[in-house]
C-alpha cells in the first residue's frame, strides 16, 4: 500500500488558495441570489446551502482514491478516515456546483434533447479534465493536492481520468435529480430546502457507486493494468447515470412533418346529376 504523502506549505500561499476559492464560492453565491430574485424562488439558495455541505464527501473519496492535501500548517476545515481536508477545499465545492447546477436546472426547464444533454456533458467533462491539473504538483508549479500511488490510472495531468467523467457526471446528475424533484414531486417552492440535506446525499451516492470499480482496484493492486480497467468500467457506469436520468429530464426533437402531411384544400366532390 502506498503511504500518504507530507508536505506543507507556507501561511501565505495557503491564504491565496482561501482567498481564491473563496472569492470563487461567494462569485457562486452572488449567482444564486441572482437567480433566486429573478424568479422569486427559494430553490437557488436552497442549490448553494447543499453545496456547503458536499466537502463532507472528501475525506471518504481521498481515502479510497488516493488523494492528499499538504498537513504541515494545514488550516484544517474537516477530518476523518486519517484524511485532514483543508479550509479552501470547502469553497472548491461551493463555486464547482453551485454555477453549474442551477445553470443546467434552467436549461433543462427550457426543454432539452439527449443530444444537447450529451453535449453538456462532454463541456462538464473538459471543463473537469482542465480545473484540477493548475493545481497539482505536474501543473504550474502549485502542489495544493495530489493524487498518489504508482497505481493510478491513466495520469498524465496529474489528475487521474476516470475524474473526469465522474466529476462531470454528478454535477450534471444532481441538476437532473433537482430538476425532477422541483417539476414532479415539490408542490410548494419551500420543500426545495430539501436540496441542502439531498445534495450531499446524491454526491456519495452516485459519485461514490460509480468510483467503486476505481476505489477497488487503486486499494487492492500495485500495477496500473487493473486500475485501467476499473477506470473504463467507471467512465461507462458515469454514462450510464447521464442517459438514465436524461432519458427523464429530456424531450425528443419534434420531427418534421412529411411532405405528404401538408394539408391541401379539399376537391370538390361531383355530384352526379
Amino acid at each position: 500500500m502506498d503511504h500518504v504523502p507530507i508536505w506543507g506549505f507556507s501561511s501565505g500561499e495557503q491564504t491565496v488558495a482561501e482567498l481564491v476559492f473563496g472569492g470563487a464560492a461567494l462569485a457562486a453565491l452572488i449567482y444564486c441570489i441572482v437567480v433566486a430574485r429573478r424568479e422569486r424562488k427559494l430553490w437557488p439558495l436552497a442549490a448553494f446551502g447543499g453545496s456547503m455541505l458536499l466537502v463532507t464527501y472528501e475525506p471518504f473519496n481521498n481515502f479510497l482514491g488516493n488523494c492528499a492535501y499538504p498537513t504541515i500548517g494545514q488550516h484544517t476545515f474537516i477530518s476523518y478516515l486519517g484524511r485532514d481536508v483543508p479550509v479552501y477545499t470547502w469553497f472548491i465545492y461551493m463555486f464547482y456546483f453551485s454555477v453549474a447546477v442551477p445553470f443546467l436546472m434552467k436549461r433543462f426547464e427550457a426543454g432539452v434533447t439527449m443530444r444537447q444533454l450529451w453535449k453538456y456533458y462532454a463541456v462538464a467533462v473538459v471543463l473537469c479534465a482542465a480545473f484540477e491539473p493548475l493545481f497539482v504538483s505536474t501543473g504550474v508549479g502549485l502542489h495544493w493536492w495530489e493524487y498518489f500511488g504508482a497505481n493510478q490510472p491513466l495520469n498524465f495531468t496529474g489528475l487521474p481520468m476516470w475524474w473526469w467523467f465522474a466529476n462531470a457526471m454528478v454535477v450534471c446528475v444532481t441538476a437532473m435529480i433537482f430538476h425532477l424533484l422541483k417539476t414532479h414531486v415539490f408542490t410548494s417552492d419551500r420543500q426545495s430546502v430539501l436540496f441542502v440535506p439531498l445534495e450531499p446525499l446524491i454526491l456519495f451516492a452516485v459519485h461514490g457507486s460509480a468510483a467503486v470499480p476505481v476505489y477497488i482496484a487503486v486499494k487492492s493492486s500495485h500495477g496500473t493494468t487493473w486500475t485501467t480497467l476499473a477506470t473504463l468500467a467507471t467512465v461507462a457506469i458515469s454514462g450510464l447515470y447521464v442517459w438514465l436520468f436524461g432519458k427523464a429530464v429530456t424531450r425528443r426533437p419534434q420531427a418534421e412533418a412529411p411532405a405528404t402531411a401538408i394539408a391541401r384544400p379539399r376537391e370538390r366532390e361531383l355530384v352526379p346529376a
